[in-house]
């Protein structure tokens, strides 16, 4: 359930009555609908407060009379007999209108509610690439993606509304260069082109000599933990192979951590890339190849031996159906630009030729 969904049913609440049991679930365990709970009750408390500030005496129970009346209409009953101020009666009333109206309400805003950018971009002849941008934290507001075809910036520039000015940036993808295991060129060497994305509307990128890139974004109130595949469950399917949030220990020591990084691949010709500053390009891959190393894999982790040292990868989240992987170091790689220093991970079709070995 949508924290927007739930939203119909916190007026319902506030006025005692009942509410479906899967969205009473939703509300408990919801932080932001929490809040919001808390802020409809507080308005309450707050207008019973100031009208406790113009009561003349203390009220005890049995204080209000019980007096047989004619029934005036409910608007006078409420104007005349009310024993609070007729300025704090109609502020209530207005609050109970809003409190009414709350579903009009929330859903005219409720894009505005998260601080993560949910992007999905589909470049031409590729999949879909999901990126969690954040919109509080602008050291979080970037992500790049290296395909066969294409290489991606993202970058959040600011936010208006319903309006989120992007910078993209567009490169090769590694099926353009010659180099075989090279993911593209660093994209801060790339032309940056500003856009205004809409949420909940596509937007059109033209990629010269390729076509459209679809680009569509919504805010939520976390980023998912498989942010490059946020559909994806725990269990990873059959012929999966993917790392989320890897750590690298050698002789358990860090030699580099990933953190909120993950890459998903089903292809079979397809390995996983995994580059540390200073140490070397680590190629993982669910079936043997030339120069590799037999890995053992239990749930998130994934165990190897190198040159006399032992090496894990440790990951947030299962690997792979397989016990087995197949690891290749190459201690050689020197990737462009400022991957140097930072590191990256992502997927690449590479060959390998007979007899390569740079363990």
């Amino acid at each position: 359930m949508k924290c927007e969904e739930a939203a119909e049913f916190l007026s319902l609440l506030c006025d005692g009555q009942a509410i479906p049991r899967e969205v009473a679930e939703h509300i408990g365990a919801c932080d932001v609908c929490r809040a919001r709970l808390n802020v409809y009750l507080g308005i309450g408390a707050e207008l019973r407060r100031v009208a406790s500030l113009e009561s003349k005496g203390e009220v005890r129970a049995g204080d209000w009379e019980r007096a047989e009346r004619a029934r005036p209409s409910w608007w006078s009953k409420g104007w005349e007999s009310m024993r609070i101020p007729r300025f704090v009666f109609a502020l209530l009333l207005m609050a109970v209108v809003a409190l009414g109206s709350s579903l009009v309400i929330v859903k005219a805003h409720a894009r505005n509610q998260g601080t993560v950018l949910m992007l999905t971009a589909k470049p031409p002849s590729e999949g879909a690439i999901h990126c969690a941008l954040s919109v509080a934290d602008l050291k979080l507001a970037a992500c790049e993606s290296f395909g066969p075809q294409h290489s991606l910036g993202f970058r959040i520039i600011s936010v208006n509304g319903d309006r989120i000015q992007l910078g993209v940036r567009v490169g090769p993808g590694a099926a353009a260069l010659k180099e075989p295991g090279k993911v593209g060129l660093s994209m801060s060497e790339q032309e940056e082109k500003q856009y205004w994305l809409e949420l909940g509307k596509e937007l059109e990128i033209a990629i010269a000599g390729s076509g459209i890139m679809g680009v569509t974004g919504d805010l939520v109130d976390h980023a998912p933990p498989l942010a490059s595949a946020p559909d994806e469950q725990l269990d990873p399917k059959p012929g999966e192979l993917r790392f989320v949030s890897p750590v690298l220990l050698r002789d358990n020591e860090v030699v580099q951590e990933l953190e909120g990084a993950s890459a998903i691949t089903s292809d079979g010709n397809e390995t996983i890339e995994f580059y540390a500053p200073g140490d070397g390009l680590y190629r993982v891959s669910l079936g043997p190849f030339e120069g590799a190393v037999e890995g053992n894999v239990s749930l998130g982790r994934v165990s190897f031996e190198l040159n006399g040292h032992s090496y894990r990868f440790l990951l947030a989240a299962p690997v792979a159906r397989k016990e087995h992987v197949w690891v290749l170091r190459d201690g050689t790689y020197n990737p462009p630009g400022e991957l140097k220093e930072h590191g990256f991970l992502g997927t690449a079709k590479v060959s390998y030729p007979q007899g390569q070995s740079k363990n």
